[in-house]
């Protein structure tokens, strides 16, 4: 992240804030289905929230220079917008877990062999196998979305969620999941992420600092500590070989 009170971090922060209320705006239109909130309505929000996160910058940074406006306030302001509406967002997705308005896969489709379906409803089937399983993805979107909500427990939340989020991400692209949930999906994790380089500095110390307090084995030989280290993978590739090539042939 830029450092300060630079045009560019007003910008980025600006477009961050944006991309959040869109997703949120998306999911409220929940797909054209809503009669009281029709496509129309929705897209044309998307656009004037885009528009004005491009424009405001440049008056804000204009204000700036004429002592006409605190940024301290801005920034507050765009990062509660932006924690809010991811909060909102993923726990409005761990509730339809719960209530069943999320991996339910229709009979027709479910009975076809599974080299016959989709990705997406291959995903959808496999995380709707184990209600268990769905119930604790629900839960961890929505515990995660009212912590991401407190400044004390916001960047504990950050990196759960991030972890949560770029998983999904990646399954949404690798398993062809619709476009409309790769782009929930894609949206959030940058508004994560953001929020996460926002406390870089503070992350990275506090990472370091755990790692400095975990015990160790002591070796004066560096050489030998590496290879000790290295081992670890070269000798499970070679134990997966040996399976492979050798036992299950």
């Amino acid at each position: 992240m830029p450092k300060g009170n630079s045009f560019i971090k007003k910008l980025i922060t600006s477009i961050v804030a944006a991309l959040t209320t869109i997703a949120l705006l998306l999911v409220l239109g929940n797909s054209g289905t809503i009669p009281w909130f029709p496509p129309v309505i929705v897209f044309s929000l998307v656009a004037i929230v885009f528009l004005t996160a491009i424009i405001y910058p440049f008056i804000w940074h204009r204000l700036e220079t004429k002592n006409s406006i605190r940024s301290e306030k801005v920034y507050g302001i765009l990062y509660a917008i932006i924690r809010y509406t991811i909060a909102f967002n993923l726990a409005s997705f761990g509730w339809k877990k719960l209530f069943g308005l999320q991996f339910i896969v229709p009979q027709e489709i479910a009975s076809q062999p599974m080299n016959q379906q989709s990705g997406e409803w291959l995903t959808w089937y496999y995380f709707g196998h184990s209600v268990v399983f769905g119930t604790i993805l629900a839960l961890i979107q929505i515990i995660g979305s009212w912590l991401l909500l407190f400044r004390k427990t916001v960047l504990a939340a950050a990196m759960i969620l991030f972890a949560f989020m770029l998983n999904l991400t990646l399954i949404n692209i690798f398993y062809q999941m619709n476009a409309g949930a790769l782009l929930q999906s894609v949206l959030l994790t940058i508004g994560i992420g953001f929020l996460l380089l926002s406390e870089c500095k503070k992350l990275v110390q506090f990472i370091f600092k755990l790692a400095s307090a975990i015990p160790s084995v002591e070796l004066d030989n560096k050489l030998a500590k590496n290879a000790l280290r290295l081992s670890a993978i070269v000798l499970s590739l070679l134990f997966t070989l040996y399976l492979k090539y050798f036992l299950l042939r």
